[in-house]
């Protein structure tokens, strides 16, 4: 595997379960290690729901992230590109809010990380309440192929989550997969393979008896489908972009028959 010079998975404190890093310590970080392109993508708001665990509040926290970023975006531009973006779920019935951020907030991509959803009463209602249900699964891959079928979205993060909830491969698992990756090869939009998943969420679920993410077997498949690929450190302190283990990731590609040139180096916006 190449040494990453792009990473556009980048969270904030903003979100409640990152650290209490200021942006600009990524900043530095990342140019330390010589990337060229840096995105900030934490998890975006939505208006009336506060979850303080998961997301940077719209009324609190929002305006204060749009200002950092943009700030650091000019104070390093002679040293890094720095690019405004959020992770957040696809939620139809808050359709126009997606239209909202690009048009009034000068936000320059969208990845979709799909870890819940809320109803009209802004409760949480969580994919994965128990591991090896089904319809969990499918709840989850229906609502992700409706986001990427709008249209939003540059990439999809983690696109193999619920591996941390299965404990074998099914007909039914084969069948979700395929779905997503044909979903995601018409719009022509890379699938992340998660950085943070190998390092920080796979040991639980492999405690529980479950697979995980990133999945070799969910990529695999991927690859013979078609599909491109990204990176993501999926950052949640700047520490994170010196723990990338490289040769993990040499022999994932491998076992996978990724080659280098299906992953995407380097976005536009």
């Amino acid at each position: 595997m190449e040494k990453l010079y792009s990473n556009y998975h980048t969270h904030t404190f903003r979100c409640g379960h990152a650290l209490e890093n200021k942006d600009e310590e990524y900043v530095l970080k990342a140019i330390e290690l010589g990337y060229k392109n840096l995105g900030f993508s934490d998890h975006g708001p939505f208006k009336n729901i506060i979850d303080p665990r998961m997301r940077m509040d719209f009324e609190n926290g929002f305006k204060d992230y749009l200002n950092s970023i943009l700030t650091l975006k000019e104070k390093y531009k002679d040293k890094i590109n720095i690019h405004l973006g959020l992770e957040i779920e696809y939620i139809k019935e808050k359709d126009s809010f997606y239209k909202e951020l690009f048009n009034n907030y000068k936000i320059e991509y969208l990845i979709i990380g799909q870890h819940m959803k809320y109803d009209e009463d802004g409760k949480k209602l969580l994919y994965f309440k128990k591991d090896d249900r089904i319809n969990d699964f499918i709840n989850y891959k229906n609502d992700l192929i409706d986001g990427i079928n709008s249209g939003y979205f540059t990439y999809v993060a983690h696109p193999d989550l619920f591996f941390n909830h299965i404990s074998k491969i099914t007909p039914e698992i084969d069948k979700i997969i395929e779905e997503i990756c044909l979903a995601t090869l018409k719009k022509d939009i890379p699938l992340e393979i998660n950085i943070n998943g190998e390092k920080n969420n796979k040991f639980n679920a492999i405690k529980k008896g479950n697979l995980h993410y990133p999945s070799s077997y969910f990529f695999k498949k991927a690859n013979q489908i078609g599909n491109k690929f990204i990176f993501g450190v999926d950052a949640h302190a700047p520490s994170d972009f010196d723990k990338i283990d490289y040769d993990y990731f040499t022999h994932f590609l491998k076992e996978t028959g990724i080659d280098e040139n299906k992953i995407i180096k380097e976005l536009k916006f």
